[in-house]
């Protein structure tokens, strides 16, 4: 006795749900914008946004009461355009399976091999490529992905209206010239983010991240408004594990899902993760930043705006070209920051 398609979509139709709520918390920044609803369903061609390029007046200074007043406007709000991708994923279970099994049993063991697995690897793929700018080629070909951002401002690859450059940089602010969000980033106008080098975790590693968190936390509205956080490569973490106990505050936090440390800054705190799909050595990376990675992001400023939420369709059997039953994962969407001086990241934080 074999297993229907129908049978299969019965037992199937109470773990859609879960796979789809497992993805959205896949990883540290996923489960970070979903808890503050920072997953916003909207329409149209582009995500747009506007920020502030400085204030959209000028000041007209002291006078004396006669002079001419300089009215004229210094700076203006400008507005990004961000591509939302689509994104298509195809689960197939090929018939001969459902000829050979029988049974509820066999039914989970089958959606665990097939739609468990696949999810797992989109899931490994689409984080890697947020944080690196390559997939981890699990389910993903780097290229069939670089319509997504990355956080990797040294990824000038990407195709798509306002996703050809990373978000952060790895240089001084005076020297970011890229194009991000398809406005050309600036000193000048707040469209920036912040960054520092370690050479040396013993002299200043410690020192080097509050410099950045307490950058970053000015342009986000001062103490208590800074990022809240922070993801390094891991040999970056096993530094930073090395030389916190003195240094810094520590304090052990666990909930039904994780356990994580949280790093006092001198401005607030920040959750910090070691992430293995930030893999330091990803040929996305070059120069300082392939001696350590440390993302510090503050997530009231990153969205992911859904044009389609993510969803899992029922197994449907495919006509002509395959002998398999096929469900579609699909999403519509693109990751943004509405203010990049917000963030920062640190290099060289492998380094002894």
């Amino acid at each position: 006795m074999s297993i229907s398609t129908e049978v299969l979509n019965t037992t199937f139709a109470d773990l859609r749900g879960p796979l789809v709520n497992s993805f959205v918390r896949s990883n540290e920044l996923f489960d970070a914008l979903n808890t503050k609803a920072r997953m916003p369903m909207e329409g149209g061609s582009f995500i747009e946004r506007s920020f502030s390029g400085g204030a959209p007046a000028r000041g007209v200074g002291v006078y004396v009461g006669d002079e001419l007043l300089n009215m004229t406007r210094r700076q203006q709000v400008k507005k990004f355009q961000v591509e939302p991708h689509r994104l298509v994923v195809a689960v197939n279970i090929p018939k001969k399976e459902l000829q050979m099994n029988s049974g509820k049993l066999a039914v989970i063991r089958l959606i665990e091999e097939y739609p468990q697995t696949v999810m797992e690897g989109v899931k490994a793929d689409i984080n890697a490529y947020m944080l690196t700018g390559a997939s981890r080629g699990i389910v993903f070909q780097t290229a069939e992905l670089k319509g997504l951002m990355t956080l990797n401002g040294q990824v000038s690859s990407g195709i798509g209206t306002g996703v050809t450059n990373g978000l952060l940089d790895f240089d001084t602010p005076a020297n970011q010239t890229d194009t991000v969000q398809n406005v050309a980033k600036s000193s000048s106008y707040f469209h920036f983010n912040q960054y520092a080098d370690i050479s040396s975790w013993a002299s200043h590693g410690l020192t080097r991240l509050r410099q950045v968190y307490r950058q970053a936390a000015h342009y986000a509205g001062g103490p208590g408004k800074g990022p809240d956080l922070c993801i390094m490569d891991d040999d970056t973490y096993a530094n930073f594990e090395a030389f916190k106990r003195d240094a810094v505050r520590i304090q052990l936090i666990e909930d039904k899902t994780e356990k994580s440390n949280m790093l006092g800054l001198d401005l607030g705190v920040a959750k910090v993760y070691s992430s293995l799909d930030l893999d330091r050595t990803a040929s996305t990376f070059s120069g300082a930043a392939s001696d350590g990675v440390a993302y510090i992001l503050n997530t009231d400023y990153i969205e992911m705006p859904m044009h389609e939420a993510p969803n899992i369709s029922e197994f449907k059997e495919r006509v002509g070209d395959q002998d398999v039953v096929t469900a579609i994962f699909s999403m519509q969407a693109n990751l943004i920051s509405t203010k990049l001086p917000a963030h920062g990241v640190v290099s060289g934080g492998a380094s002894a």
